[in-house]
């Protein structure tokens, strides 16, 4: 119970500081973005740095999260164009996906991580969640860009399976092999047999979800996009408007004239 109160409090003071980071402009608003990606780079950075100089690859980032906390700090402190619609998306994922679940599984995540890794990694998620909906407040991502979505969540994926190849990561608690895998499914159902009558459409709805959670992506970013832009929308409309109203106008100047042509004729052969 106590994890399912202070997850919840998390998460109305994670809200309270968006909405407070949103009412900035542009300029100060993506600086935010900036520091949360050099907080999260260097934090990662000797993390890493620590343990491989140690000479264990072990603690390799391979998770989903691992890799977006990389891969949103690089993209936005170097401006990395191409990156940005999977950036972001990936940040708002993993961030509301450990803020949703924290309440429910803090006990687990305690369990098997400790105190301290669960907290940190709490957050991280939420620096990541923080950074993607004032990057969302910013840019929109029209839907073209689910392409380059699709693209490089299949780089990651391919990325952390080939990892698995090289690096032993026996004893390790790593969700997106557990679900790649299915052993995810044994966890929860430990009285099933993964076979692939199974693993066919458990596959399925993995991606099913995922694909659903690009298209909420892109609803929440027209939403907030839309909200903190509405003059700019509304100009755009006016001048939609405007065009359209001088294309008819255009037309029936034409349809007179035209019209007068016909008339002039017809009096010159009277």
């Amino acid at each position: 119970m106590q994890y399912i109160i202070f997850g919840i409090l998390w998460m109305i003071i994670i809200h309270f500081i968006i909405r407070r980071s949103v009412k900035l402009n542009q300029t100060k608003s993506m600086l935010i973005v900036k520091l949360i990606s050099l907080t999260l780079l260097s934090y990662k950075s000797i993390e890493y740095g620590f343990y491989w100089i140690q000479g264990d690859f072990s603690k390799m980032p391979v998770e989903y999260s691992a890799i977006t906390y990389i891969l949103f700090s690089i993209t936005f402190l170097f401006d990395i164009k191409p990156l940005k619609p999977f950036a972001t998306f990936a940040a708002f994922l993993s961030g509301m996906g450990y803020l949703v679940t924290f309440p429910f599984l803090g006990s687990a995540f305690i369990a098997g991580n400790g105190l301290t890794t669960t907290l940190l990694a709490l957050f991280n998620h939420s620096m990541l969640y923080v950074g993607s909906i004032i990057v969302m407040k910013n840019l929109f991502y029209s839907i073209e860009s689910r392409k380059s979505i699709l693209i490089c969540t299949i780089l990651v994926v391919a990325y952390s399976i080939t990892m698995q190849y090289f690096i032993n990561f026996d004893g390790k608690y790593l969700f997106i092999y557990m679900l790649l895998d299915g052993r995810i499914l044994y966890n929860l159902f430990h009285n099933i047999d993964i076979n692939g009558f199974v693993f066919l459409p458990y596959n399925l709805l993995i991606v099913s979800i995922y694909l659903g959670m690009i298209s909420i992506f892109y609803k929440v970013n027209t939403r907030i996009y839309g909200k903190y832009h509405e003059t700019v929308l509304v100009s755009f409309r006016k001048k939609v408007t405007e065009l359209e109203h001088n294309h008819h106008r255009s037309r029936l100047d034409h349809h007179d004239s035209h019209r007068d042509l016909l008339l002039h004729e017809s009096q010159s052969k009277d």
